[in-house]
């Protein structure tokens, strides 16, 4: 027994030994830091994992109000479309525009590490369309029917009746969109454009330029390129232009009309004033037009004039056939 005993404490004196040796100190110290790297480094995992959770929330957290937002956005729309409709008392479909937009965003708190991962090529633009068909022909023609008895004839030029060329709808080559309008040809200047419903006056463009007929028609091959008319290029087609709003009319919806290429605004119109039908919105031209450009001011002077419902051109989506019968239909009592 005694024999064991010695041999063991031989043994512990030996690694005491060891350990205070220098090699020994040198294993030791080898080991610490062995062990504090490893601490260390775990912490970092744990934080980095940490991060990315919380990125991940708050990426999460800021998509939420948005997805949220435009939900709500599309379900007001549909409601307010709904209870339009009902006002109305008309069997209405619902009604066609397109709106384009660019969306971009950032997520908060993803840190420098989020970022250093965007590609630097440009990103592809975000198109949020909310589409609506539009009104049928039977909707159309009640709403010209309802209209028509406080209709007054815009302009005493030739009507466009007869000619599915100058209703909307027929297609415009030279900047590759649909007429949304209908062209009174007159065959002499000084005629006289009037106010279609009574309303308020929201827009007036008395002092137009016509651009060089080079820069014409550099920004409609914009148009070509796209085998669409920008709404801006269509607006800078328009010349002289002035808009009333003529409200909600019951049974029909929000009326609104626009009368386009005036030689000159009757000095009278301005915006936020009241105007009855009837009253002088200003001389027919051809401002905005390829003649114009070129300087010819008294070429081809001729009205164009749209009647929007909803938001949406008269007409829209329907046959050469039936927009003619639309609009003889809200011409009826003005033409007797």
């Amino acid at each position: 027994m005694m024999g064991v005993f010695r041999r063991c404490w031989k043994q512990v004196g030996a690694v005491r030994r060891y350990i205070f040796s220098p090699r020994g100190l040198a294993v030791l110290a080898l080991i610490a830091v062995g062990f504090v790297l490893g601490v260390l480094v775990t912490q970092v995992w744990i934080s980095d994992g940490s991060d990315g959770d919380s990125a991940s929330r708050s990426s999460a957290g800021a998509a939420e109000p948005i997805a949220t937002a435009l939900q709500s956005s599309i379900d007001s729309g549909a409601a307010s479309d709904s209870t339009e409709s009902a006002n109305e008392q008309l069997p209405t479909d619902s009604t066609s525009s397109e709106s384009d937009g660019n969306q971009s965003s950032t997520t908060p708190g993803a840190g420098d590490e989020a970022t250093a991962t965007v590609p630097n090529e440009p990103l592809e633009p975000v198109v949020v369309v909310l589409d609506r068909e539009p009104l049928s022909y039977e909707t159309a023609l009640a709403i010209a029917a309802g209209l028509a008895p406080q209709t007054v004839y815009p302009s005493d030029c030739m009507s466009p009746l007869p000619r599915p060329d100058l209703l909307p709808n027929a297609p415009r080559a030279y900047r590759f969109g649909i007429h949304q309008g209908v062209d009174f040809l007159c065959f002499s200047p000084g005629r006289h454009a009037v106010a279609a419903l009574d309303g308020r006056v929201v827009l007036a463009v008395g002092d137009y330029l016509d651009p060089d007929p080079d820069d014409r028609d550099e920004l409609l091959e914009v148009a070509g390129d796209l085998e669409a008319t920008p709404p801006f290029t269509l607006l800078s087609l328009y010349g002289n232009y002035v808009v009333i709003d003529h409200g909600v009319v019951q049974f029909v919806g929000h009326v609104v009309t626009l009368y386009a290429h005036l030689h000159e605004v009757d000095p009278d119109i301005r915006v936020g004033q009241t105007i009855r039908a009837g009253q002088r919105v200003g001389e027919i031209g051809n401002r905005g037009t390829h003649a114009a450009a070129n300087g010819d001011f008294y070429v081809e002077p001729h009205l164009h004039w749209e009647l929007h419902i909803n938001d949406q051109y008269l007409g829209a989506g329907l046959t050469a056939e039936q927009t003619r019968e639309v609009y003889t239909t809200l011409f009826s009592e003005a033409l007797g």
